[in-house]
């Protein structure tokens, strides 16, 4: 366990004093590596160019795989990304009062015997650009030591620098591979990926997903993709069985089964026949209702035949209610001429008959005679 009185900080550039009872290293690596992996700390004893640390015993940090192993432990368990700053701005901020904008972030880190501590970051565009452009070329990093022993003890943040504290360390200059340049590290386009890039967008595009001219498809887009492709790939079987079961009907034509099936102008045929059957029903249903009502001695007066058709054409139900409320009139069952004018019209009266019942016989246009007959005269 390393004692807080024994601690200094490592800020590893050249330029960087330390403070008083406070090591400050600051120790900067060409970044020399196309996987993503930059070197922080040598491996080993190691010490800046500028003499330090001045503070411990024979003037050395150290690297191993033990310390490694702990200084990597340590940032794992820490939920936030470490910085990368430009020249150590975070340290200086608060007395200079400028911007410590952050140039990358890293917390993968892995030990490599015989060449030290490597971290992979994830950089801001601004700063691959810089890279690719050469503006920086090293990593520095800062670390708290113990000046007993040497031995970092924590990573805190690393700064990129072109004034590094190490000498013979990876530089930046090789990870602008990573980025894409031609020989002379000016930044070029990579012909294969931009017409990869054109083709995808063009079948997303067929698929109904589109993508605005200067903008890469994200992972939304792709998962969108897959989702309309699985659509299409469920309904497929769908589609297949409906055009097969069309063309077996275009083709098996001559094979109807007419007791399902009828031709349409068949069809049209019956109907209109049908509606006329009705019809002739309706008229003949009207007239066997108004021959019921007569016969059951309902008094019907032929000026009324015309109406009373009429009505029932419109509703037999309304002729039958109407029929149905009249009186019954015991002389009249089956007696009645239903709207035929009586042949003794002119035929002279009988005496017998009263003139209320001649009326009678007149309104319902039979003979006196009849009329006596039926009433016993």
């Amino acid at each position: 366990m390393f004692k807080t009185s024994t601690t200094s900080l490592a800020v590893l550039t050249a330029i960087a004093q330390a403070n008083q009872g406070l090591g400050v290293a600051v120790l900067s690596e060409q970044i020399d590596t196309t996987d993503g992996w930059v070197q922080l700390l040598p491996d080993g004893d190691f010490s800046s160019i500028d003499g330090r640390p001045h503070d411990v015993p024979g003037g050395k940090w150290k690297m191993n795989a033990e310390i490694a192993e702990r200084l990597i432990s340590q940032v794992q368990l820490r939920a936030n990304e470490l910085p990368i700053d430009y020249e150590h701005q975070t340290l200086k901020a608060a007395d200079n009062g400028k911007p410590a904008p952050a140039a990358g972030w890293f917390k993968e880190m892995q030990y490599r015997a015989g060449k030290g501590l490597f971290v992979k970051p994830t950089w801001v565009a601004d700063a691959k650009q810089r890279i690719i452009n050469r503006e920086y070329r090293y990593l520095s990093a800062v670390f708290p030591y113990d000046r007993t022993t040497g031995e970092p003890l924590a990573i805190n943040m690393a700064a990129l620098t072109n004034y590094p504290g190490l000498d013979g360390m990876q530089a930046l200059a090789s990870l602008a591979a990573q980025f894409g340049t031609a020989g002379n590290d000016s930044p070029t386009t990579n012909p294969r990926e931009k017409a990869m890039n054109e083709l995808l967008k063009k079948l997303l595009s067929r698929l109904g997903i589109v993508i605005d001219d200067g903008t890469e498809p994200t992972e939304q887009n792709i998962n969108d993709a897959i989702a309309a492709l699985t659509a299409m790939d469920t309904g497929k079987d769908k589609v297949a069985a409906l055009t097969a079961e069309i063309a077996a009907l275009k083709a098996d034509t001559g094979n109807i089964d007419h007791s399902k099936y009828v031709p349409v102008d068949v069809y049209h045929a019956l109907h209109a026949e049908l509606a006329s059957l009705k019809a002739n029903n309706d008229v003949l249903t009207v007239d066997q209702v108004i021959e019921q009502a007569q016969n059951d001695g309902k008094l019907i007066v032929p000026a009324e035949l015309s109406y009373l058709k009429s009505l029932g054409k419109q509703s037999l139900a309304a002729l039958k209610a109407s029929l149905d409320s009249r009186p019954v009139v015991a002389a009249l069952m089956g007696k009645q001429t239903k709207g035929k004018a009586p042949d003794d019209v002119n035929k002279p009266t009988v005496a017998a008959l009263t003139a209320d019942q001649k009326t009678v016989a007149d309104q319902l246009g039979i003979s006196y005679d009849d009329m006596a007959k039926d009433l016993g005269a």
